[in-house]
């Protein structure tokens, strides 16, 4: 509980940051397609990616999403989205990878323009403004994804960044969302919180 609380104010802390420099990549979003978010509400999500989580199954500490939800991080088994609508997912990720990932998803996918925009890479806490919009991430600084296949949805996330994606959700479904970096335990790296729900790996429920 101590350590999530500690991620907590830590997180909100990057959030604050977000915001307050919001309007760096705000002037960028002409990158993306204009007539196509005027299209649709959008809605904003924050995911935390934290590294010290204790996961019994794999007997040591594992990587693990959070929903960052009124104040307080919040179990990713289940994410909640609204259907018919433009989503900018903020991800916050202190994990520093790397970690190797399948050629299918070496590039972003399924995002507007099918890039994202990744704010102060391997510098997570810094206050520094600078970014980029980019369309693929080397695999020697690749921590984590979050991959949603029937969407064709692949959002790379390079090791202690903050990114920002815009992607469309459907009307309504149960999506599966599954983080395609083999960051977790065992010799194949797929075991502890590859195969755990609301570490790696979990659920969105569109309505």
């Amino acid at each position: 509980m101590k350590t999530i609380e500690t991620w907590f104010y830590v997180g909100l802390l990057a959030v604050i940051l977000i915001f307050g420099v919001g309007m760096y990549y705000e002037g960028a979003i002409s990158h993306a397609s204009t007539s196509t978010q005027s299209s649709s509400n959008e809605y904003n999500i924050t995911l935390v990616i934290t590294n010290q989580n204790y996961l019994s199954s794999a007997g040591r500490d594992q990587p693990a999403f959070y929903v960052l939800e009124n104040g307080k991080l919040m179990s990713s088994s289940q994410i909640y989205l609204p259907g018919d609508s433009l989503i900018r997912m903020t991800i916050i990720n202190y994990d520093s990878g790397p970690g190797s990932v399948s050629s299918a998803y070496s590039k972003v996918s399924g995002t507007l323009n099918n890039t994202e925009y990744v704010f102060n890479n391997s510098m997570v806490n810094s206050t520094a403004q600078s970014g980029q919009w980019i369309s693929s991430v080397p695999s020697s600084n690749l921590s984590h994804t979050f991959t949603v296949a029937q969407l064709n949805l692949n959002i790379m996330i390079p090791s202690q960044s903050i990114v920002v994606a815009y992607f469309h959700t459907p009307a309504s479904g149960v999506l599966n969302w599954q983080c395609e970096v083999d960051c977790g335990a065992g010799s194949s790296g797929w075991g502890g919180a590859m195969d755990t729900p609301g570490w790696m790996q979990g659920e969105i429920v569109v309505d």
